[in-house]
């Protein structure tokens, strides 16, 4: 048991990934993500479902389309590993611990919807890397989830989601609205940036938030800084937010108690 749960973690993961490839190919272009099926986006060829196991197809194929031999872009097999990989650390880190408490059918289901959550946040970051955009299809139908969920018992209570949700999408519009201010530039927060952490809030609480938007805010004003120090971003040049949010929300959820008990010693 040891082994298969972990092993099947991996694969659920693999098989996510697969599937976060077509999100982000096709959301920010408004293409369907159900018609048509899987294709080559340069001969049309339509992909066979051996031609399709994630990861172990890109192999086979010599990482080339079977019919026009046009290389296929390592991007994929790289987003279904480190999907795979993001699925078997959240078994280990995140449902394992929980495991222990014996926790109800109504708390499995809000760690399975926390789960897909966390996954999300890989084809978010990469939509928003490629196009400085964050899908509404992909943070509304969760905000709402995780305001419908707080009604069952496992998780937070309808209160504590609502603050949460107010805490992280709040504080967002806070910060953008003092940019807009300050830099005398519109748009100095992404709404969609504002309803992810609406999403983080209502469904992980108001910790959760606020520690994913101080850790974002601290990473991007690092890897800002080192853009700027080595020339490879311009003063004018925007950097999206959603990665940063994405990681920062990654390292409150593994270990948000001993943040907020190391600053809670830097008080005393």
């Amino acid at each position: 048991m040891d082994v298969i749960f972990p092993a099947c973690a991996f694969v659920i993961g693999s098989i996510l990934g697969s599937f976060f490839n077509v999100l982000i190919y096709r959301l920010p272009r408004n293409e369907s993500i159900v018609r048509p099926g899987s294709h080559c986006p340069r001969c049309n060829h339509a992909i066979r479902p051996w031609e399709n196991v994630p990861l172990a197809s890109f192999v086979l194929l010599g990482g080339k389309c079977s019919a026009c031999k046009h290389p296929i872009s390592p991007c994929y097999p790289l987003v279904e590993l480190f999907t795979a990989c993001a699925a078997l650390a959240i078994w280990r880190f995140v449902i394992m611990p929980q495991l222990v408490s014996a926790p109800t059918y109504w708390h499995m289901g809000v760690l399975a919807l926390q789960s897909l959550v966390l996954l999300m946040l890989i084809p978010l970051s990469i939509i928003d890397i490629k196009h400085f955009i964050i899908p509404d299809v992909l943070t509304i139908p969760g905000l709402v989830a995780a305001i419908v969920v707080s009604f069952f018992p496992g998780g937070l209570t309808p209160v504590q989601s609502i603050v949460g949700m107010l805490a992280g999408g709040g504080s967002l519009l806070a910060i953008g609205a003092i940019g807009t201010y300050v830099l005398k530039k519109e748009d100095a927060m992404g709404g969609g940036d504002i309803r992810l952490m609406a999403l983080i809030g209502a469904l992980w609480g108001w910790k959760i938030a606020i520690g994913g938007i101080v850790l974002a805010s601290f990473l991007g004003s690092i890897v800002g800084l080192l853009l700027l120090v080595f020339h490879v971003l311009a003063k004018d040049h925007k950097l999206p937010f959603g990665p940063f949010l994405a990681a920062g929300v990654w390292a409150s959820v593994l270990t948000i108690d001993n943040l907020f008990g190391l600053y809670l010693s830097w008080l005393g």
